[in-house]
């Protein structure tokens, strides 16, 4: 099974730039990290979103206001380190049959409130072009039309909009722009990036 929705993946990659599947996370394993997200959360652990990295590191909530906590790998809880081994289990997997170079990963929890957005934008950031793919989980408990926080994904001149429902994962390339539109419910995810040398 996991093997069918790697090359799902990768297929959607090369012929789209990006892809979503609906059943990488088992139910169980999504409510862990939900709580793991919410737990944190409620112990006020996350901040305010910034754009840019190093130096360019600033806050423009005009841009982004979504809130964020990063997961550290050294301070993971079970549900997280199980998390990480799923994830290192398709970087060795595309490192072995795509040649992608991929040496790490890093991943943020992140809290979308009523009215919160992200304007369009890259991930790969302008001084440091390591990102390579971008992955999002959405651990959002339910979602219907009308929750809004969809992401649009402009490539090859068209628009795909992509629905945050729980336990969907999306893959694309972190050059690709993209925004979240606005949330009219609460929206949770788990995003990250995979990084080259």
């Amino acid at each position: 099974m996991v093997f069918h929705l790697y090359e799902k993946l990768i297929q959607g990659l090369l012929e789209k730039d990006f892809e979503s599947v609906d059943n990488w996370l088992a139910p169980g394993e999504l409510v862990r990290l939900r709580k793991s997200l919410l737990a944190h959360y409620n112990n006020a652990h996350f901040y305010t979103a910034g754009i840019g990295n190093k130096d360019n590191l600033q806050t423009l909530e005009k841009i982004r206001n979504d809130r964020i906590r990063w997961v550290d790998p050294l301070l993971a809880n079970p549900c997280e380190k199980e998390f990480f081994e799923k994830i290192q289990g398709f970087v060795d997997h595309l490192n072995r049959t795509c040649y992608t170079g991929i040496s790490s990963f890093e991943f943020q929890y992140a809290v979308y409130s009523i009215g919160s957005f992200y304007k369009k934008h890259v991930d790969q950031f302008q001084n440091d072009g390591r990102r390579q793919f971008s992955i999002v989980f959405y651990l959002t408990e339910s979602w219907k039309a009308g929750d809004g926080g969809e992401l649009l994904l402009y490539t090859n001149n068209q628009v795909s909009k992509i629905e945050p429902k729980p336990g969907r994962m999306v893959f694309f390339k972190s050059d690709i722009p993209h925004e979240v539109l606005t949330s009219h419910h609460e929206r949770l995810s788990l995003t990250g990036w995979m990084k080259s040398v």
